[in-house]
């Protein structure tokens, strides 16, 4: 088995664990964060340090795999960068009840949730998160960076650009583009493309502002 580094012992951290440990593929795992300074643990797995310390010491503990834990794009791609920069490989993260189409593609970095669905066609980039029960309809296409929050709904052929977040419980109509750096507010359903940088919300979603995803 392969050890696997967690980027991020938070919440979302404990769901990314999880999802890891299902697999049965990754051992042992442990985690990184910024916020511990000295080694502890949580979720009864050891927390080798921060960034400065524990990308230098976790190779010869034998981890080559990591996943960046953390929700906030801008935040998640920069440790991204930083993990692959030190030599460290990106983990595909598909939880066992999660259902993927074999004719789809998830690049390297991203996790998939438990009861998430990505069906025929689909294009996942790298280092997105498909959180729980999130439904990606045939042929969307899911760029870089991406968050889908729990329960998330894309009809067929929903274009979502680097950078974009999208609410928990959002709805989005096949054909859609969500453009880069927007967000989409909970519960949202979006019926015309939403694009670059704004933040859209209501029923049927309207712009509101720049987005603060950036």
């Amino acid at each position: 088995m392969t050890g696997l580094l967690v980027w991020g012992a938070g919440g979302h951290g404990k769901v990314v664990l999880d999802c890891a440990t299902e697999m049965n593929t990754f051992q042992p795992i442990a985690f990184i964060d910024d916020n511990y300074r000295d080694v502890a643990r949580f979720c009864n797995r050891d927390v080798l340090g921060d960034s400065c310390t524990a990308l230098t010491q976790a190779a010869d503990l034998g981890f080559s795999d990591f996943v960046v834990a953390i929700g906030n794009n801008t935040t998640r791609s920069r440790c991204f960068e930083q993990a692959l920069a030190a030599g460290f490989h990106p983990a595909t993260i598909v939880h066992p009840r999660a259902i993927v189409s074999s004719s789809s593609r998830i690049q390297a970095g991203t996790v998939v949730m438990v009861g998430a669905i990505v069906n025929a066609g689909a294009s996942i980039g790298h280092n997105c998160i498909i959180n729980s029960a999130a439904v990606v309809e045939h042929d969307c296409r899911i760029e870089d960076h991406v968050h889908l929050s729990p329960g998330v709904l894309l009809g067929g052929a929903v274009t979502v650009r680097r950078f974009a977040h999208v609410g928990l419980g959002a709805i989005v109509l096949p054909g859609v583009e969500i453009g880069e750096h927007a967000t989409v507010g909970a519960g949202a359903v979006v019926v015309d493309d939403a694009p670059a940088g704004v933040t859209v919300v209501g029923i049927p979603a309207r712009a509101v502002e720049e987005s603060k995803n950036l």
